[in-house]
């Protein structure tokens, strides 16, 4: 039997939020007492799994689609409201970049910036769908939704400490913005590029260097 959703209102999906955090928590987990290879193998295994879960229930709850922000009609509009704070956050980092001599970024930093857009939607669909959306009927005042919002998805980074950090920055700013402009499309964008250039000038690491290395690209 297929369900109706009114896009317009948020049911907590409790065994979902629990579901996120234990997979989060199993990752860091994994990764510190084994290693960062297992810690991704789960993580395959947790994708595969929400992906069938998340089908599964797209197909059976009529508009979910357009609740999980999974629409184009407000788009430029929660565009233009994520730039307000990722513009400006770009110039921060970028600053950084320059004081600490990262910057200007390698070339390769374009092929991420055109790639990493899409793991940006899939990590916004995670955080505003299965973490943010869960818990908006324990936390109503949205500074504290946010916050917290931030702090789990933060954790979920541990033990890189300057990552965390960056995410939990990112993510009450995306969070804040998500809940006036709830548009997947854009906030996975902004991520997207946000995280890009953070990982260049910031963590000091080059994402296109094991895409190239595994295409056999020199």
């Amino acid at each position: 039997m297929t369900q109706r959703v009114d896009t317009g209102e948020v049911r907590p999906c409790y065994p979902e939020l629990i579901a996120i955090l234990v997979a989060g928590v199993l990752h860091v987990a994994i990764e510190k007492l084994f290693s960062f290879t297992a810690s991704q193998y789960f993580n395959a295994a947790v994708v595969c799994g929400f992906g069938c879960y998340l089908v599964w229930r797209a197909v059976r709850t009529e508009g979910m689609l357009r609740a999980w922000g999974m629409r184009t009609d407000n788009f430029w509009p929660a565009l233009r409201a994520q730039a307000l704070f990722a513009v400006p956050a770009a110039v921060v980092v970028y600053g950084y970049g320059l004081w600490v001599g990262s910057a200007p970024p390698p070339k390769t930093f374009w092929l991420i910036v055109c790639l990493y857009p899409l793991w940006g939607i899939a990590q916004q669909f995670a955080v505003q769908n299965l973490i943010a959306r869960n818990l908006r009927g324990l936390l109503v005042h949205p500074w504290s939704h946010a916050l917290v919002t931030a702090l789990l998805f933060s954790a979920s980074h541990v033990p890189n400490l300057r990552l965390a950090a960056l995410v939990l920055v990112g993510g009450v700013g995306f969070t804040l913005i998500y809940r006036r402009h709830p548009n997947l499309w854009a906030v996975g964008i902004a991520h997207g590029f946000l995280g890009a250039l953070a990982y260049y000038l910031v963590i000091r690491e080059d994402p296109a260097a094991a895409i190239l290395k595994f295409l056999g690209v020199e």
